[in-house]
């Protein structure tokens, strides 16, 4: 009898702590690792194959990532050619149905929201153009939105008994968000219009959202390292246009943005494009650095 009821609170003991088990999600960037954690709070455990200091088009596929993914109940990526280098790899070696393409734990973003500069036809000579259009999404904050829904619903769908949380979660960040996104919106409308030059179009979400016009880029094809040449034509084409701003990535060179910036006197600056980009910590700070990056250095 003893023995019985020892056993007995044994068990009772540990039932908290499987009830907690956390979720564990693998999160192709930062920017979704991110919104993984707002939603999910303290029942999830978040990683990120990529930080904002990694380009995500040519990351490699290391044991390391493996091993991450073998344990994870759900994927949250942008999708749309963005991880084709790395991403079906890991998923072969994951093994787990649920992740992989269409599964009930896979969430790709891009299969969500309005997709930008879907091309009509894709060649060799075009560059590394993304047949599926521009997988950056996450730069107009209103996508997400969109995705945080998805996400919470899969939340659920593994942890039914903490559907009030989830529900709470999402309730919380999409109302703080919206607010953030009306305020951003009036605070970035002397941007309107703006002439910008972007290193790649990683940033192209960012300025359809502002209302920006992005005459061109400093890479002369996507994928494609900025030439001399290049850089040479585009000084005329900041002086044609108008060009107020020349913008990079962490992860990019500012190399051709300066260079740009010296002959022509218009700024070059590095925007955050992620999360942990310029020491940013969260969605909400990344927009905000964004758009007070642009604001002084239009002002400027």
């Amino acid at each position: 009898m003893k023995k019985y009821i020892f056993t007995t609170v044994l068990f009772l003991m540990f039932q908290p702590f499987y009830a907690r088990a956390e979720i564990n999600i693998f999160a192709c960037e930062t920017e979704w690792a991110a919104l993984a954690e707002e939603l999910g709070g303290d029942k999830v455990s978040v990683f990120s194959a990529t930080t904002a200091l990694q380009d995500p088009h040519t990351i490699a596929a290391r044991p390391s990532l493996i091993s991450k993914i073998r344990n994870a109940d759900m994927l949250v990526c942008s999708g749309g050619g963005l991880e084709a280098g790395w991403l079906p790899i890991l998923l072969q070696k994951a093994g787990k149905t649920s992740i992989q393409a269409n599964g009930d734990a896979s969430i790709i973003a891009v299969d969500y929201v309005r997709r930008l500069e879907v091309p009509k036809q894709v060649d060799r000579s075009m560059g590394d153009v993304h047949p599926d259009g521009n997988p950056h999404v996450h730069l107009n904050p209103n996508n997400l939105l969109v995705v945080s829904d998805i996400i919470s619903e899969k939340l659920i769908a593994q942890d039914t008994e903490n559907k009030a949380f989830y529900e709470s979660r999402l309730n919380s960040f999409k109302e703080k968000m919206t607010a953030k996104i009306k305020a951003w919106e009036k605070q970035a409308a002397p941007l309107k219009n703006t002439a910008v030059i972007a290193n790649h179009k990683n940033m192209s979400y960012l300025f359809d959202w502002l209302g920006m016009n992005a005459v061109e880029n400093l890479e002369p094809k996507p994928g494609v390292p900025p030439t001399s040449k290049h850089l040479s034509e585009l000084v005329n084409t900041v002086k044609n246009k108008d060009v107020k701003l020349i913008v990079y990535a962490p992860y990019e060179s500012k190399k051709p943005a300066n260079w740009l910036s010296n002959e022509t006197d218009v700024p070059a600056a590095q925007l955050p494009y992620t999360v942990g980009g310029n020491n940013t910590s969260d969605l909400f700070q990344l927009f905000d650095e964004t758009i007070k990056i642009m604001l002084d250095k239009k002002e400027k």
